[in-house]
């Protein structure tokens, strides 16, 4: 009997040292912590919740499902990505957090927080210590039965000097650069040469019909079909006349179709009927043997000259005469009738 009771008080501390050593190898394998920024806040406020972990590196651990709340008290206003960094001894170190706010003054516990995880075939998890945070309501409480008040004035607090005080450094600062700016600006000026302006006289521009029979000129002389550069030739011919009715009629017709042009004429009053279609005429030639590879004979270039030199001479605006025009043309005619009365 003294025998198994010798027996039994060696065995069983033995049996229960293998038990209890794999436990503490477990809960030295994987660690996790939480902690509060604080253990107070007011109602409304923000914390940070911080979740730390220590683990080795090929241990998949499980975090706990937090979604909205982690409590029924407390919220989770937003979640950061975890935070990992590899240690050297082939570990782990997670941090995560969660940004929290609570609305129900009081003290709220936070239970401690469970992680699973598989550790070989065995199934293992470990735990938080748990948490306690006091919401405290600094504001006064509303009692419904007294009814409505209005809303306070504004208090009309002193205006102290001392308060500027602080602002001394930034005071000064100001006050050098603009006393140096105005100097600089003063010195400036005081030793600024004076220029003179110096005023050129525009050149009046010429009228549309005097420019128009100076290109058309140009375009006579350079002898363009003539050298089989027929395109060039009605591109400059069709630019001309573009330009002049753009500056004597005031439309487009530099940025319209050979339709639109001609729908714009009609509303024009021109002196006759047969320039309409003469410019017609003339602009649908010039389409043709830009874009459809047509070959205009060589009466049908020169006729389309031709036709540019009368429209233009046809249509030309007169000049209006000015004032000292007129007074010099009135002393010219007194001074005729002068001479013819002498003789």
């Amino acid at each position: 009997m003294t025998g198994k009771k010798l027996l039994n008080a060696k065995i069983l501390p033995a049996l229960l040292l293998m038990f209890i050593f794999p436990a503490i190898h477990i809960a030295q394998n994987v660690t996790v912590s939480a902690k509060l920024d604080s253990t107070l806040m007011v109602i409304g406020g923000q914390m940070d919740f911080t979740i730390e972990i220590s683990q080795p590196d090929n241990i998949q651990l499980a975090f706990p499902n937090i979604s909205d709340t982690i409590t029924k008290n407390i919220e989770v206003v937003r979640e950061s990505r975890p935070d990992t960094t590899h240690l050297d001894n082939q570990r782990l170190a997670i941090t995560k957090r969660y940004r929290i706010t609570s609305f129900d003054s009081g003290l709220h516990y936070i239970p401690p927080l469970r992680f699973e995880y598989m550790e070989g075939e065995l199934a293992r998890r470990a735990e938080t210590q748990s948490s306690a945070l006091l919401v405290v309501n600094p504001f006064t409480e509303v009692d419904p039965s007294k009814g409505f008040f209005d809303i306070k004035l504004p208090f009309n607090l002193p205006f102290l000097l001392s308060e500027l005080w602080r602002f001394k450094y930034w005071i000064l600062s100001i006050l050098i650069i603009g006393l140096l700016a105005y100097f600089g600006y003063y010195f400036y000026k005081k030793r600024e040469i004076p220029v003179k302006e110096i005023f050129f006289p525009t050149k009046p521009k010429e009228p549309p019909h005097i420019m128009a029979l100076k290109s058309l000129d140009k375009i006579k002389s350079e002898k363009l079909w003539q050298s089989g550069q027929v395109k060039s030739y009605y591109s400059q011919l069709t630019d001309t006349l573009r330009r002049y009715m753009e500056d004597r009629y005031n439309f487009p017709a530099m940025e319209q179709t050979t339709g639109e042009i001609m729908s714009a004429l009609k509303y024009q009053e021109l002196p006759d009927k047969n320039l309409f279609h003469k410019m017609e005429t003339v602009l649908s030639t010039a389409d043709l043997a830009k874009f459809a590879k047509y070959e205009p004979l060589p009466d049908e270039n020169d006729n389309c000259l031709i036709s540019a030199y009368f429209f233009v001479n046809q249509t030309k605006e007169e000049p209006v005469p000015t004032r000292e025009a007129l007074e010099k043309e009135l002393k010219e005619a007194s001074s005729e009738d002068k001479q013819e009365e002498r003789d």
